[in-house]
């Protein structure tokens, strides 16, 4: 859904050293005044690699026991219910958190580039469910054989010293999800060509390549097991050492919406639009510049998502999926947004009154950004906030975008051109350099 610049491998390796430095020069610099270190949680479980479901596992939810098959070539596989891929649950009371990748075949290769930094620099990664969405069993086939291209991890990777936990440590345990095993029905119907689990081409032929997406994510979504979830992009990178347990517990202590009026395109107008529609809420109460993909921070709730699906399916009396199929096919992070947005201005549900929502315009005034509205300005298809590394270019409001950062806990940021601005900025801006993954 991020319309990031391709990297070769060569240049995404170097695009980690670069960051990885500036962001060592940093903490070396600000280490205990700015307290940019996660706290690490060093703790060690041993997971065996991932294997890819059936629909016999997705039905399969009432069954708690795990099980294990074993294949041809001796590799022993769990199988275990599509409600969890852990041993234990993570996070504050509890909670199940879950990371939701789709991704295909071209992009395979920045995934397992992904999942290398994330298993070498994130200090319990084995303690959450890591759920990857392939088009079909073929992709599957494919993304399981490409893990073999996952190395253990030395005593370093880039610059920084590996967690002792993670040196030697097991691949992470994947669950490799064939979207044909998560397809909603209607999809048969209202596709022309023919959907098989080993061929799904016809979906993204006559819905276009970001609704396919979109299928992806939500169905996912949909039908898994976890109670907060973060849904990634196959380019996102780890240039740290870092806890995910601790991003997770950060976002739900404060989870933060941010909008905009930066609505400035006939496609951005039709994903709000088709928003509103699923939503059957009238467009004009948001205001025709609204604008809601701000943050790439996607951290989403399971009982936010059932509360949309019911809601939608209440005020329009028909089946989800018919409904987001006819009236526009949004993304899935507008819709949840505007969902929560809507939901917390008419509810007193502390699900949604937790939130806060926050103006992208408003905080970058308050933060002293307001020397680079000439830039601001220029920006088209996107929001503020995605494309906040334009800001770099303006060396005087580095320091107030980087306190902003901070102030709303944005771990995750998309940098699309590291020449963007000379090293300086950079160093400049430390909860930039806090961040833990990059797309």
């Amino acid at each position: 859904m991020i319309s990031t610049k391709r990297f070769s491998v060569q240049a995404r390796e170097a695009r980690i050293v670069y960051l990885s430095c500036l962001s060592c020069l940093v903490v070396l610099v600000v280490f205990f005044s700015l307290n940019l270190w996660p706290q690490f949680d060093l703790g060690f479980l041993h997971f065996t690699e991932g294997h890819s479901k059936t629909q016999h596992d997705y039905q399969s939810t009432h069954n708690t026991d795990a099980t294990t098959n074993t294949t041809d070539d001796g590799e022993t596989l769990s199988l275990i219910p599509s409600h969890s891929t852990t041993a234990k649950p993570a996070g504050i009371n509890g909670l199940k958190y879950a990371i939701i990748l789709p991704t295909y075949t071209k992009h395979i290769p920045l995934a397992i580039e992904f999942f290398q930094s994330f298993m070498c620099l994130c200090t319990d990664y084995q303690e959450i469910d890591i759920h990857v969405i392939v088009s079909d069993s073929n992709e599957a086939k494919e993304f399981q054989d490409a893990l073999n291209g996952l190395k253990s991890c030395g005593e370093t990777f880039s610059i920084f010293q590996t967690p002792p936990a993670n040196i030697n440590g097991p691949k992470p345990k994947f669950n490799i999800v064939n979207l044909f095993d998560i397809l909603p029905p209607v999809f048969h119907t209202l596709t022309k060509g023919k959907i098989t689990g080993a061929d799904t081409s016809a979906l993204i032929s006559e819905r276009n390549k970001y609704q396919y997406q979109t299928i992806k994510k939500m169905a996912a979504a949909m039908e898994l097991k976890y109670d907060w979830a973060l849904w990634l992009d196959s380019e996102a990178i780890a240039v740290q050492p870092f806890s995910i347990r601790q991003t997770f517990d950060s976002y739900i202590k404060n989870p933060t919406i941010f909008r905009s009026k930066m609505t400035n395109t006939d496609f951005m107008q039709a994903i709000i639009g088709s928003s509103a529609n699923v939503l059957n809420r009238d467009i004009e109460s948001f205001g025709q510049k609204f604008w809601n993909l701000e943050s790439v921070e996607w951290i989403f709730e399971k009982a936010v998502i059932d509360d949309l699906v019911q809601y939608v399916e209440n005020t329009h009396n028909q089946d989800f999926w018919t409904v987001w199929a006819t009236r526009g096919s949004p993304f899935e992070i507008n819709l949840y947004n505007m969902h929560v947005q809507a939901r917390k201005l008419e509810t007193t549900n502390p699900m949604f009154t937790k939130y806060q929502i926050v103006e992208t315009e408003t905080e970058m005034e308050r933060f002293g950004i307001g020397a680079a509205r000439a830039i601001m300005d220029t920006m088209t298809g996107t929001g503020m906030l995605e494309r906040g590394y334009e800001l770099f270019k303006v060396a005087e409001v580095v320091p107030g975008f980087s306190a902003m950062l901070k102030k709303f806990g944005q771990r995750l940021f998309r940098l699309d051109d590291l020449g963007i601005a000379p090293p300086e900025s950079f160093l400049a801006t430390p909860q930039v350099l806090a961040s833990i993954l990059f797309w």
